[in-house]
């Protein structure tokens, strides 16, 4: 099956219901043996599936996207915590860009409030830094950079594993196969594990739309949103789990992608239902990254918004679901 470039997955496609197809062996026919009744075997049960377990991270903390009016930041992590606490999740992880608390310092409560409700906080570089934009060397340098601010967070006697996952900004892992291969050697010389990401619905393009739709005061454009984000998170929810069926012979431990904005806080309670729905079991990140598959390195020397899975999919070539789409043209035009 020919790939779709990253860019071609990811245009317009909202409306449009996302299939997911499924793959079977058949039997070869075989002439039909005369059976009494009574010789019939009983119908065999299916083997209950297990649940799809799911860890949740976050993405630009302490704060991404335009804020809704009249809400603070800290009110949108306050809320996700009381959603993340509602529904039971152990515990999420917030990938931190430092540069956003030198420019405002007053978040810096921001992060200390995300840790008080026993969640935690990964690498995810000072600046958000592009590698195609600043080079090798400096996008290394962004890395280590928002380490003390990490370390000073996590106070003084927590082992730095609790904070040395590292989140790609835009999951590019490489421009080219010396980057990456440079890239994965220096965070595992610091002691990084990569925090992988499986479910990935392009949540972070929602919030500028919906708070466009906010400030012109446009309710009935923002429940569309909101019923088309939950839509679009369900979908490729399915997506995820189907195509890791596929690709890896069995459920796995997903990781999903979600960031830190005014939207989120505002949806993440149905989104957490929904998936409830669906069959989801919220794990921790460390439990999602026990599972072997983590281990493997796909090897994609260029990524840039790429699942783990998808890179798996492009290395290996498997049989797997078509691609579902993220709306990204609606979202930019929409409440302009």
């Amino acid at each position: 099956m020919s790939l779709l470039s990253p860019v071609l997955r990811r245009l317009a496609g909202w409306l449009a219901p996302v299939t997911v197809l499924s793959f079977c062996a058949c039997a070869t026919a075989r002439p039909e043996t005369p059976m009494t009744p009574s010789a019939a075997p009983p119908p065999a049960e299916a083997a209950p599936q297990p649940p799809i377990e799911v860890a949740l991270t976050f993405d630009d903390l302490p704060s991404h996207g335009p804020a809704f009016p009249g809400v603070s930041r800290m009110a949108v992590i306050e809320s996700i915590n009381a959603t993340l606490r509602k529904h039971g999740v152990p515990s999420a992880v917030g990938y931190v860009n430092g540069q956003l608390v030198e420019q405002q310092p007053a978040d810096r409560a921001v992060l200390e409030a995300w840790l008080a409700a026993g969640n935690l906080l990964g690498n995810h570089t000072w600046s958000h830094v592009d590698l195609g934009k600043v080079g090798l060397a400096a996008y290394l340098q962004d890395i280590d950079r928002n380490e003390p601010l990490l370390r000073e967070l996590a106070g003084p006697g927590t082992p730095e594993r609790a904070w040395k996952t590292f989140r790609y900004p835009f999951l590019q892992e490489g421009v080219d196969a010396e980057s990456r291969t440079a890239i994965r050697a220096h965070l595992a010389g610091k002691g990084y594990r990569v925090a992988q990401v499986t479910i990935d619905f392009g949540d972070w393009a929602w919030n500028e739309a919906a708070a466009r739709c906010a400030a012109q005061g446009k309710p009935q454009l923002q429940e569309s949103l909101r019923k088309g984000y939950q839509k679009t998170a369900r979908s490729f929810l399915r997506w995820a789990d189907a195509a890791a069926q596929q690709v890896f012979g069995r459920r796995i431990r997903h990781v999903l992608l979600l960031h830190a904005g005014s939207f989120q806080a505002d949806t993440l309670d149905a989104l957490l239902t929904s998936y409830e729905k669906a069959g989801v079991r919220f794990i921790t990140l460390d439990a999602a990254m026990e599972d072997p598959i983590y281990a493997e390195d796909p090897g994609i020397a260029q990524t840039w918004g790429d699942s783990f899975i998808e890179q798996v999919i492009q290395a290996r070539k498997p049989p797997h679901p078509p691609f579902p789409l993220q709306p990204l043209d609606l979202l930019e035009a929409i409440c302009r």
